[in-house]
């Protein structure tokens, strides 16, 4: 019964909970079930964006229009800087 949850965490608080009624404890089970789920979510929500910030804050936020270029054998998509003609 116990294998539905992967996080100790929420193994420990079912144990704590775990009841003598064993729909009681299907119900408890579906609930942490449930918010082991939403939880996991979320860390790895907070964990991408953290490390996106990270990196946003060590690059420059320059948006370049993606330019498409027709060549010989179709299309090609990308950034193409004008060259300076000194």
């Amino acid at each position: 019964m116990n294998s539905k949850l992967n996080i100790s965490h929420f193994k420990e608080l079912y144990k704590s909970l775990k009841t003598p009624f064993p729909p009681v404890n299907w119900l408890i089970l579906g609930m942490l079930v449930g918010l082991e789920q939403r939880w996991v979510n979320l860390k790895a929500e907070q964990t991408v964006d953290m490390a996106i910030d990270e990196y946003m804050e060590e690059h420059d936020d320059t948006v370049y229009k993606a330019v498409i270029k027709e060549v010989e054998d179709g299309f090609t998509i990308g950034y193409f800087p004008e060259k300076d003609e000194s």
